[in-house]
């Protein structure tokens, strides 16, 4: 039976280290400050805490709305080694069609050292592509999309990536399916000619300030989502950490604020708030309710360490959490901007 959702983007083994030697400066630079997290030059450090989980935004996708129901198959290359069988087993664990992964020789699997420090939102990470970078074409198999509803991407920067996650664009359109961005910051600053062609063929795109900021150069968050929607798609979304989120659908704008949870680990957030948004347009419900689940994702995703970890398994125990929690919404005209 084929898929309702079709995800295609990054997999990823990630290595989550907590560290708290380690250092933290800035540099000015006329108008632009600049933050680094450095190490002392030839020294060893302590590391308070490491976790190994799978990842990588294509593959959170998938996993996030096959958790809660959504029929979804992940389109991408791995390699043959330690990190390859961890990601296929949680997959596999989370319900999500792994027939469409070819396993590779060439490369290894992608794999990511994120650092955890004490400084709140910080998290850098070393991020290493690998197999991820030798998708093509030739991996979209039309047949697969016959019965879509849903296609999401994200991650991929190389032609051939860029090329299939067009195919796959194409295809869902064909079929009448919805397809979801959420370009990352390495195709907005690596590719930029692509990820504009790719989020004007897309019909809801979600990014975080940062990501916004690059893609329409406006630090203003009113003025950058207004900036995409002119570029065709029909629903646009920011999310800016403890400051909330916007969502829009070219008419109305929705401010949100954020529940007020235990924040532990906001690695794979987004992907949390994008699989909300998808739930929700699958399903029909309002902007409002659409941002309260989206915001209900994000917030249960990172109360625990892990991309995966503390999402519901179905959409009543999202409904339980809003019904407990409060969450501040202020509704507007996108045209007053």
């Amino acid at each position: 039976m084929n898929p309702e959702l079709i995800t295609i983007g990054s997999c990823t083994l990630d290595c989550i280290i907590q560290v708290k030697d380690i250092l933290r400066f800035e540099l000015f630079d006329k108008d632009v400050v600049k933050k680094y997290t450095a190490i002392e030059y030839s020294r060893k450090l302590n590391v308070e805490d490491i976790r190994f989980v799978p990842g990588g935004s294509g593959a959170n996708i998938a996993a996030d709305c096959a958790m809660l129901g959504i029929k979804s198959t992940y389109i991408g290359v791995i390699g043959k080694d330690f990190s390859a069988e961890i990601c296929l087993e949680d997959l596999k664990k989370r319900n999500v069609d792994i027939s469409q992964i070819y396993q590779t020789e060439e490369d290894n699997t992608a794999f990511s050292v994120i650092l955890k420090t004490e400084w709140g939102k910080d998290r850098s990470i070393l991020a290493y592509k690998g197999a991820n970078n030798l998708l093509t074409p030739d991996h979209v198999k039309e047949k697969l999309f016959s019965n879509i509803k849903a296609f999401a991407w994200s991650s991929l920067t190389t032609e051939n990536g860029c090329k299939a996650i067009e195919k796959a664009i194409r295809l869902t359109k064909d079929n009448g399916g919805m397809v979801f961005a959420a370009p990352s910051m390495s195709i907005l600053k690596n590719n930029p000619k692509w990820a504009k062609t790719l989020i004007t063929n897309s019909d809801v795109v979600s990014m975080n300030a940062e990501e916004a900021e690059e893609f329409t150069k406006e630090p203003e968050r009113y003025y950058a989502v207004k900036k995409m929607i002119d570029l065709g798609p029909k629903l646009v979304s920011i999310t800016d950490g403890a400051r909330g989120s916007l969502v829009t659908d070219g008419e109305k704008i929705i401010k949100s604020g954020i529940y007020n949870v235990n924040v532990i680990d906001t690695t794979g957030a987004g992907d949390a708030f994008l699989s909300g948004i998808l739930l929700s347009k699958l399903n029909g419900y309002s902007l409002e309710k659409m941002t309260q689940i989206s915001t209900a994702m994000s917030s249960l995703e990172s109360m625990e360490i892990g991309v995966r970890e503390g999402l519901p398994s179905n959409l009543s125990d999202i409904e339980k959490f809003m019904s407990k929690n409060n969450l501040q919404q202020n509704v507007s005209s996108l045209a007053d901007y």
